[in-house]
């Protein structure tokens, strides 16, 4: 199964989340996550990394956990595995042994809910601001699930020039690097 996503910025993180409760979502208590993001040494980021796995370490509660994404026809669909581990050192150090270099790290408090089959996740990411993201597991055509997904957040009322098509990590890198 691969996950497939969409996400948007978000103007009214209020009114959103009384839509989603208008839908009879039930929203988790906040969950702090700091991720420290790896990509292959010497990538050219601003080229995009299509086919080329992206390696993170997330530090979520008491929890670490282990994620390698590779994208499958954009950066918001991807192959992902992820794994818990019991030490972020020790794995840092093998990453950077397969030539990998950390390269942006990201925070922030996540509210998770479900609706439907879709897990949808309310995120504060500093830096950055407010978004959703709504993700399916599928292994069904990516861009047919994510315009699926985008005419979900619509009928919440997020518009089309909300839509953002990069993950995090990348925003973060190009608002710090150009």
């Amino acid at each position: 199964m691969n996950e497939i996503e969409v996400k948007a910025k978000v103007e009214d993180f209020d009114l959103l989340i009384n839509n989603l409760k208008e839908l009879g979502c039930i929203l988790s208590e906040p969950i702090m996550q700091d991720d420290y993001i790896y990509n292959k040494k010497g990538l050219d980021i601003k080229n995009g990394y299509h086919n080329i796995p992206v390696l993170r370490i997330r530090k979520q509660n008491n929890k670490i956990l282990f994620t390698l994404k590779k994208n499958r026809s954009n950066e918001l669909d991807c192959i992902e595995k992820e794994i818990e581990v019991n030490n972020d050192i020790i794995l840092s150090e093998i990453i950077k042994l397969l030539d990998y270099v950390k390269t942006v790290e990201v925070y922030k408090k996540r509210i998770k809910t479900n609706y439907k089959d879709y897990e949808i996740c309310l995120d504060s990411v500093d830096n950055l601001g407010y978004f959703i993201e709504v993700e399916k597991m599928s292994d069904e055509d990516g861009e047919k699930i994510q315009n699926e997904l985008f005419e979900f957040l619509e009928t919440i009322g997020i518009k089309k020039e909300d839509r953002v098509l990069k993950g995090y990590d990348t925003l973060l890198w190009e608002k710090n690097n150009i």
